[in-house]
C-alpha cells in the first residue's frame, strides 16, 4: 500500500477514536454473525454491522454517482445470484473511483468495485468472474466462519475496518482516493486469519460453479487471473493481489478444472458492458493527468470511447464539450441517454433534456432512474411504480423529493428527505438535527411521516448499539 503520511497520522487518531466508540464491547463477547439467515434484517448482526460500514463508505466523495452503471451491475448480479444459496437475492452495490485495483464484499450482502480494476477487465466474461468470486464470499459465509474461528481476530478486523471507514468518511488526506485503501484494510485484516487463502481458493472454485450454472463462460475466471498476473508484473502494489494467493497459483488451480475454450466459442461482450466499463474508466481518467492517453489506451470501441470522453467533459463541468462527443456516438442506450439529458440540462437546454428523458419513459414508463430525473427536471413528485430497494435508487428518489418540496416551500418535508439522505451517508448527527427542525416546523398532516422517518433511523441506531458499533 502506498503510504500517505498525513492520512496515516489522521488514521492513527481515528483508530483511537473508533476504539473509544467500540470500548463498551471490545472485551465483550462478539456477536454470532451466523445466528440468522434472514440476511437483510435488523435481527441479523451480520447485516447490521455491514450496513453500518456501508453507510460510512458511501459518505466518501469518491463514490461514483451514475445510475446506469449501477443498473448494469445489478442486472449482471441477477444472472449469478439465483444460483447461490443466499436467502435474500439482493446485494447492495457501491462503485468507487480510485487509483487502486480492488473489489471486495462486507457482511450483510454489500459489494464494492473500484474503477481502476476495470482497466484489466477487458471483457464481460472476466467481469462475471469477478462478480462470481465476490458473491461466493457472501454465499459461503466467509466473514461469519471467521468470527467462529477466532473472535479475537474478528475484533481486530472490526476495529481496523471501522477506523478505515471513519477515515474515509472524514475525507482524510488531500487525495480523495487515498481513503479508498479501506478495501485493502478489509482484506488485510481478513487475511490475518488462518484460513484466508483457502477461502480465496474456495471462492474461486465456487464462482466457477455459479458461472457454469448460469450459462456463462467459466473460462472468464482463467482470463481474469491471467489479467491480474499480467497487471501484477507492471504494478509493484496491485491492491487486489496484495491480500490474495499468487495469481499464478490461482491460474493453475483454475486451469485444472477445464480446458481453455476455443476463441470461436467465446461470446462478445454486451454493449451495456462496454459502456459500463467506459463509465468506470472515465471516472478513473479524471484522476489521471493524461485523460486522453488513458482513455485511448483502454477503450478500443469507438462509441464507448466517445461516450467516455463525453462523461469526462461533463464531470469537468463542460456540458457543451460533452454534447459534442455524444453527437459522435451512434449507439442508443440508457448510458448515452442519461448522460445526454444531464449535459443538456447543465447547458441550459431544459426542453431538449426533458425530451430525452420523456423518450426513454415512453418506452419504459417504470424506469426509476429516468423517472426521478423527470421529477427533478420538472420539480414534480416522483410517482413511479417501481419501489426503490437499493441505496443508489433511494438516493435518487430522496434527491427528487428534496427538489420537489423545496420548490413548494415546504421546508420541513425537504428536511425530512435530506435527513434520510444524510443518514444513508453516515452523517447521523446531521440527520438527527434536520429531523428535529422538521418536526418543530411541520404541518400536522406531515408530522406522522417525519415521525416514521425518525422511528426508522432510531431502530437502525438501536440495532447498531446492541452490536457494540455505537454507544450514543
Amino acid at each position: 500500500m502506498k503510504p500517505f503520511s498525513t492520512f496515516i497520522t489522521n488514521l492513527a487518531i481515528l483508530v483511537i477514536v473508533f476504539l473509544g466508540t467500540f470500548s463498551t464491547q471490545s472485551h465483550a463477547e462478539l456477536p454470532n454473525l451466523s445466528s440468522t439467515k434472514d440476511e437483510r434484517s435488523l435481527s441479523n448482526p451480520s447485516y447490521v454491522i455491514g450496513q453500518h460500514w456501508f453507510r460510512q463508505i458511501n459518505s466518501s466523495q469518491a463514490v461514483i454517482a451514475f445510475p446506469p452503471a449501477y443498473n448494469y451491475v445489478r442486472q449482471a448480479l441477477s444472472t449469478i445470484v439465483p444460483h447461490t444459496s443466499l436467502d435474500n437475492k439482493m446485494i447492495e452495490i457501491t462503485l468507487l473511483n480510485s487509483t487502486q485495483s480492488n473489489a471486495f464484499v462486507i457482511p450483510g450482502n454489500h459489494l464494492f468495485i473500484y474503477s481502476d480494476i476495470m482497466e484489466m477487465i477487458t471483457n464481460e466474461d472476466m467481469f462475471y468472474a469477478l462478480l462470481s468470486h465476490e458473491v461466493a464470499h457472501l454465499d459461503l459465509n466467509h466473514y461469519e466462519r471467521q468470527s467462529q474461528f477466532s473472535s479475537q481476530e474478528l475484533s481486530k478486523t472490526l476495529i481496523m475496518i471501522g477506523a478505515s471507514l471513519a477515515a474515509a468518511a472524514a475525507g482524510a488526506g488531500s487525495d480523495a482516493t487515498s481513503a479508498l485503501w479501506i478495501g485493502g484494510m478489509a482484506n488485510q485484516a481478513e487475511n490475518t486469519l488462518t484460513h484466508s487463502r483457502e477461502q480465496e481458493q474456495e471462492a474461486d472454485r465456487q464462482g466457477r460453479r455459479y458461472m457454469k450454472a448460469a450459462g456463462l463462460n467459466p473460462q472468464g475466471m482463467n482470463h481474469l487471473f491471467k489479467a491480474m498476473f499480467k497487471a501484477s508484473l507492471g504494478r509493484p502494489r496491485l491492491e487486489f493481489l496484495s491480500t490474495h494467493p499468487l495469481p499464478k497459483t490461482r491460474i493453475a488451480d483454475s486451469m485444472s478444472f477445464q480446458k481453455e475454450d476455443s476463441i470461436l466459442r467465446q461470446k462478445e461482450s454486451s454493449r451495456d458492458f462496454l459502456f459500463f466499463r467506459a463509465t468506470m474508466l472515465a471516472y478513473r481518467a479524471i484522476l489521471s493527468n493524461r485523460v486522453d492517453y488513458a482513455l485511448l489506451q483502454s477503450i478500443p470501441n469507438e462509441d464507448a470511447y466517445n461516450f467516455a470522453q463525453a462523461l469526462v467533459a461533463y464531470l469537468q463541468q463542460s456540458p457543451q464539450k460533452a454534447l459534442t462527443f455524444l453527437a459522435k456516438v451512434h449507439t442508443h442506450n440508457r448510458f448515452v441517454s442519461y448522460l445526454k439529458a444531464l449535459s443538456l440540462q447543465s447547458d441550459g437546454q431544459k426542453k431538449a433534456a426533458l425530451k430525452v428523458v420523456e423518450g426513454v419513459l415512453n418506452l419504459a414508463p417504470n424506469d426509476l432512474s429516468f423517472g426521478t430525473l423527470y421529477a427533478t427536471f420538472t420539480h414534480t413528485k416522483y410517482r413511479g411504480v417501481e419501489v426503490p430497494r437499493y441505496l443508489y435508487e433511494k438516493k435518487q428518489v430522496w434527491e427528487a423529493d428534496i427538489t420537489y418540496y423545496r420548490d413548494r416551500q415546504n421546508i420541513p418535508m425537504a428536511l425530512n428527505y435530506k435527513a434520510l439522505l444524510d443518514f444513508s451517508l453516515g452523517q447521523d448527527k446531521e440527520a438527527q438535527r434536520l429531523l428535529f427542525r422538521a418536526l418543530q416546523d411541520a404541518k400536522d398532516t406531515d408530522k406522522p411521516l417525519i415521525k416514521r422517518t425518525q422511528d426508522e433511523i432510531d431502530r437502525i441506531k438501536e440495532a447498531e448499539k446492541e452490536e457494540g458499533i455505537r454507544d450514543d
